[in-house]
Parts: C-alpha cells; sequence; structure tokens
C-alpha cells in the first residue's frame, strides 16, 4: 500500500496516520496489493471523514483536522472498512439517503460503525503489547 500526503507535513502526523492505515489493511484486506492512498486533512468541510475510489485501488480519504488523535483513529479505521468494500465491491453505486436516520441504517455503513469500534479497541490492545 502506498500513502500519499496531500497537506500533511509533519512527519510525526504522517507515522501516525500510516501506522493506522497499515493496520486497518492488515486486518481488512491483508492480501491486496498494490491500493493508494491519498490522505488529506481537511477543515470546515462539513464531514469526520470520507474516502472516494477514485480509480481502480486508488482512494482519496479526507479527515477533519480538528479531531484528537484518538478520534482520528477511529476515523481512519472506518474510512478503512469503505476502501474494503470499495476492494469487494461492497459499496453502492449511488448514495440515496435524505435523512440521517436513512444514512446510518445504509449496510455499508452499519458494517463501518460496528466495524469501527473493534478495530479501534484492537488498534489500542495491539500497541500495549
Amino acid at each position: 500500500m502506498i500513502v500519499e500526503f496531500e497537506n500533511i507535513k509533519r512527519k510525526k502526523t504522517q507515522d501516525f496516520i500510516c501506522d493506522i492505515l497499515y493496520f486497518g489493511k492488515e486486518q481488512l484486506f491483508p492480501r491486496h496489493k498494490n491500493i493508494f492512498i491519498n490522505i488529506k486533512r481537511v477543515y470546515n468541510q462539513g464531514t469526520v471523514g470520507d474516502v472516494f475510489e477514485y480509480d481502480d485501488r486508488e482512494f482519496h480519504m479526507r479527515y477533519d483536522g480538528t479531531l484528537s488523535p484518538t478520534e482520528i483513529v477511529t476515523t481512519l479505521l472506518h474510512e478503512m472498512v469503505h476502501v474494503k468494500q470499495y476492494l469487494r465491491n461492497e459499496m453502492p453505486d449511488t448514495f440515496g439517503y435524505k435523512t440521517m436516520k436513512e444514512y446510518y441504517n445504509q449496510p455499508h455503513e452499519k458494517e463501518a460503525y460496528t466495524k469501527e469500534e473493534i478495530l479501534t479497541e484492537e488498534y489500542y490492545a495491539d500497541k500495549r503489547l
């Protein structure tokens, strides 16, 4: 997996993000190779985090720059669940929700919210070893 940083210059922050993304990859899609993720920190974009498939195995991921380190871990692992869903063609082609309740009830979001909690716990457990 290759990670490219769009506007994140601090090496410590880059290392932290890479650690999270590689952990997510190993947990969710360990056999997939040649994955490219462009990651960008954003402000005032109305999102905590999101990811889009730009091309085959190429993803653009964003996260809110005001998040705490713990929130960054949870958010990026949530987005890595979506990367797994894209890779396995489990993401819908269109997103048809009108309310937040409909958004949270979409199968791909249910899975991502469930797995983000488990993955976050496993990430921190792994760091304690």
